[in-house]
């Protein structure tokens, strides 16, 4: 059972973001069964960090997500401490952490939770607040969500900012297999102005999204 868990879904160098590395090469000493879990771009960051911090951190479980894996054949062979796991082994993980970081593309967030609590472990908040790249960056975010909806998870999307891109255009169909059925909740962060998309979403102003942050046990920056 994994105490702490990182997320990582970005593209990282060894001179980049020195201040959160750090703050994350500390929290995984002192963490007991730290979980550090590669999604999307971020399996393209092992080559920065596997060197010394797998080495130095033999209780940490390194984790690569296998479909952003398989998609990207430039990645490097694994390191040897680096396991091949799935979404579900993230968010199941996530369910018994008392914190949980993530190193996204639209930020960085730190969100601590206490899986004691009645029903804490299960109100999640993903937050899309980038603008996708390209359609890869589109589809492993639209992963993140029906990973979550496939273990039934209290989780909602928060749309923000650049990642109300996610909803405009044809490409935003894709995410009509989550709204047509209901499996998550769906919002969009839209303050002073009408906001249209072919996917029905619930706007909200940002005090609305403030609330839901608030209310929200882990926040995942994706």
């Amino acid at each position: 059972m994994n105490d702490y868990i990182v997320l990582i879904r970005r593209k990282l160098s060894p001179d980049a973001g020195v201040d959160v590395m750090h703050d994350l090469h500390e929290a995984l000493k002192i963490h007991q069964a730290p979980l550090v879990f590669f999604h999307g771009d971020g399996v393209e960051a092992t080559s920065a960090i596997a060197a010394g911090w797998a080495a130095a951190n033999p209780a940490v479980d390194w984790c690569m997500c296998r479909t952003s894996l398989e998609r990207r054949s430039a990645v490097d062979a694994l390191p040897a401490s680096f396991t091949v796991a799935s979404l579900v082994t993230f968010y199941q993980a996530v369910l018994s952490a008392s914190r949980v970081d993530s190193l996204g593309l639209g930020g960085t967030f730190a969100s601590g939770s206490d899986p004691s609590e009645e029903q804490s472990s299960t109100r999640l908040l993903l937050d899309v607040g980038y603008a996708p790249s390209g359609q890869r960056q589109r589809r492993e975010t639209l992963e993140m969500a029906l990973g979550a909806a496939a273990l039934e998870l209290d989780a909602s999307v928060l749309f923000h900012g650049d990642g109300l891109a996610h909803l405009a255009g044809d490409a935003a169909r894709a995410w009509a297999q989550v709204t047509d059925f209901g499996l998550l909740g769906m919002y969009g962060e839209t303050p002073g102005r009408p906001f249209g998309s072919e996917i029905v979403v619930q706007n909200v102003n940002a005090a609305q999204a403030a609330r839901m942050r608030a209310r929200a046990v882990t926040i995942l920056i994706l």
